[in-house]
């Protein structure tokens, strides 16, 4: 899928509960969808910042323990980058 396809079917989605959401992510998964394209789905559902979506979506049911401290050990190696290159 691509951004403008995920992002169409966030707009659509009708959300329901945190659980209904974690269901419809984990499809999302099953179809290919990487965490940031979750994460943008998550972002224009809830009409929330990235930063928000991104926590929000590490909060789902959606991924395992395992898959959440790669994306986390990820995500703060990035941010790590960002630190030293100030």
């Amino acid at each position: 899928m691509t951004i403008e396809e995920i992002k169409k079917e966030a707009a659509q989605y009708q959300f329901e509960d945190v659980k209904s959401l974690s269901i419809k992510v984990a499809e999302l998964k099953i179809k290919g969808v990487s965490f940031l394209g979750c994460v943008a789905f998550v972002q224009v559902n809830q009409k929330i910042s990235l930063k928000e979506a991104q926590e929000l979506t590490l909060q789902l049911e959606a991924y395992t323990k395992g898959e959440k401290r790669r994306i986390e050990e990820g995500i703060d190696v990035m941010l790590s980058d960002f630190k030293e290159e100030e």
